[in-house]
């Protein structure tokens, strides 16, 4: 029945129903903020000693397999890429049909072992790392890290694992997110079974964390001069180990500005966050109308056609089983929605009803867009982010003036935990609306001021501080070398009364201003559905050099940590059941090689 598959879940949350250094580049010169750190040091541990690593024992012997067993044209190599692109669990290749296939293909290939399939896929994954590290290696600009939690498809999860994305603009001004790190970080000491299986020395949950695994990642592909910031979930944005790899890479001096731009909190997490602070009260103002309306159309063939005919013509996807609890109740009050619009004459909701269930199916579909956009798996640039959120304030905003009391209660709840991460969160979200031409800090100022009418210039002041203080760091990087060299001949004349680089100083400071200020004094772009940021910088480089760096950093910072069909999912992102199993190196091997190979 329609009805059962789009019941309400319980309140309980259980079913109703079972349904700058300089580089030369192609466009001229780029920049990279001065590195203060000498490459031959390494970043200590925040406690001071070395941190336990995963064992790489079996990627280490993948490196040595041998070209006659392990080699390019083997079919087994046509294997690996067969179960790493569709995600085929590994003892197809002890299936008696899939062996005689091979054999007609190759009448010199032998049985091949579990154990050898994963060494076949570990080549596999090497084989391209190796490529993988040398495009980062290659950029001469900084890079954007996300960090999201993955569970296992069964019972509750005796361990976490930790995907980490690297996200960084080329050259050529293309877009680029690659993953290159996918660990576990914790095991349940109680759970035996469960070591096995993962075949790992599992640490105390004390001696453990996602923190491991990011530093991991760091040191293995050289980044520790390179990072810009880190989106994460709660639970790693929040962990203490993880702030102390902020405070030592500040303390390095490796971080631009401070680090002002480097922890930050994933946006449909928070977005998750508020929805669910309103559960309780969503559920109370609606449930019963979604639940009567529903049984209603259960009862009547004529309105189960008619609700038929509205799901048909409605754009918006059915969740999945698994979608977030608000997922599904946004999506029938939707249905609701357009059933009651369609089929007036049926009156299934009282003016009293209708109220409510459009105050909640608006700041849910505002929230569920939201989250498509800055989630979407095309990897959207930054400058986008301010006006999403924004979405999110203004519609909370007017909602919290509704005349129904229950509804203006639930609002300002959510607001509360809204202000909270927007107080955290406004200056790196604004900072990419800078460098976009239709908008620059006139539009930030706009905004601010329709929020906090006198009380803005507080904000503003923050933001363009902000700005200009990320602007001179990357432009003094850019004259750091000649600087060197003429202040050392100036100290050989430091008895003199005149300082005969004193002009030079002069010209310094004009340039250093010029560049940013002939860049906001320059008239808007206009706004066009079809404006490419990305090439408009890349257009622009060669009059804004320094700013153009700056662009190419910032712009490819990520809002979200996850894919949107991994944001509404109940359980996020997840592991395969047949892949639960393998040993983590092997997991890593599958998620990275897949994502890579796409």
């Amino acid at each position: 029945m329609v009805a059962d598959h789009l019941s309400l879940p319980a309140p309980d949350g259980s079913k109703c129903s079972s349904k700058l250094r300089r580089a030369s580049s192609s466009s001229g010169i780029t920049y990279r903020p001065l590195q203060v750190v000498a490459d031959h040091l390494s970043l200590p541990a925040p406690d001071g000693t070395g941190l336990k690593k995963q064992k790489t024992s079996s990627m280490t012997n993948a490196t040595a397999i041998s070209t006659s067993k392990f080699g390019q044209d083997s079919p087994y190599q046509d294997i690996a890429r067969l179960i790493t692109l569709h995600g085929y669990p590994l003892s197809i290749v002890e299936n008696e049909d899939m062996r005689r296939i091979l054999k007609n293909i190759s009448p010199m290939t032998n049985k091949v072992s579990l154990s050898d399939m994963e060494e076949h896929l570990l080549a596999l994954f090497q084989k391209k790392k190796i490529n993988v590290k040398d495009e980062i290696a290659l950029t001469s600009q900084r890079i954007s890290l996300s960090a999201s939690i993955w569970t296992h498809d069964g019972p509750e999860p005796a361990v976490n694992y930790l995907c980490l994305t690297a996200h960084f603009i080329t050259e050529d001004w293309k877009i680029h997110r690659l993953v290159i790190k996918f660990g576990m970080y914790w095991c349940s000491p109680t759970n035996l079974e469960r070591i096995i299986h993962c075949k790992e020395a599992c640490v105390p949950e004390s001696e453990s964390g996602s923190y491991n695994v990011i530093w991991d990642a760091i040191r293995d592909w050289n980044l520790d001069q390179k990072i810009l910031s880190l989106t994460s979930v709660g639970e790693i944005k929040n962990d203490a180990n993880t702030l102390k790899l902020k405070e030592m890479l500040i303390k390095k001096r490796c971080l631009p500005i401070r680090g002002k731009l480097y922890n930050i909190a994933c946006v449909d997490d928070m977005l998750n966050s508020v929805v669910s602070d309103g559960r309780s009260y969503m559920l109370f103002l609606v449930g019963d109308i979604v639940k009567d309306f529903f049984g209603a159309c259960a009862s009547s063939s004529s309105m189960q056609q008619q609700l038929l005919e509205v799901i048909s013509q409605m754009s918006l996807k059915c969740p999945q089983e698994d979608a977030k609890w608000w997922h599904k109740l946004y999506f029938r009050l939707e249905v609701v929605l357009q059933f009651n619009k369609l089929f007036p004459a049926a009156e299934v909701l009282s003016p009293e009803d209708m109220t409510a269930t459009w105050s909640i199916c608006k700041i849910l579909r505002t929230f569920y867009r939201v989250i498509e956009v800055i989630s979407s798996p095309s990897s959207p640039t930054a400058n986008v982010y301010f006006s999403e959120v924004w979405k999110v304030r203004t519609v909370l905003q007017e909602e919290a003036s509704n005349d129904h009391a229950e509804i203006a209660n639930l609002v300002m709840e959510m607001q509360e935990a809204f202000d909270e991460y927007w107080q955290n969160s406004y200056v790196w979200l604004s900072i990419p609306v800078v460098f976009d031409p239709r908008f620059k800090m006139s539009f930030i100022k706009f905004r601010l001021q329709q929020a906090y009418s006198t009380d803005s210039l507080g904000y503003f002041s923050e933001i363009h501080d902000t700005v200009q203080e990320l602007f001179d760091e990357y432009y003094n990087a850019t004259d750091q070398l000649s600087g060197v060299r003429l202040l050392g001949s100036a100290a050989l004349d430091a008895d003199d009364d005149d300082d005969p680089l004193e002009d030079w100083d002069d010209h310094l400071n004009c340039r250093m201003s010029s560049e940013l200020d002939d860049y906001l004094g320059e008239v808007l772009v206009p706004r066009k559905d079809d404006f490419d940021i990305l090439k408009w910088w890349m257009e622009h480089t060669t009059k804004y050099p320094t700013l153009a760096a700056i662009a190419r950093d910032v712009l490819a910072m990520p809002a979200s940590a996850v894919q949107s069909e991994a944001a509404f999912s109940s359980s996020g992102p997840v592991i395969p059941k047949h892949q639960s199993t393998l040993s983590i190196e092997t997991i890593e091997a599958l998620v990275c090689s897949r994502d890579w190979m796409r």
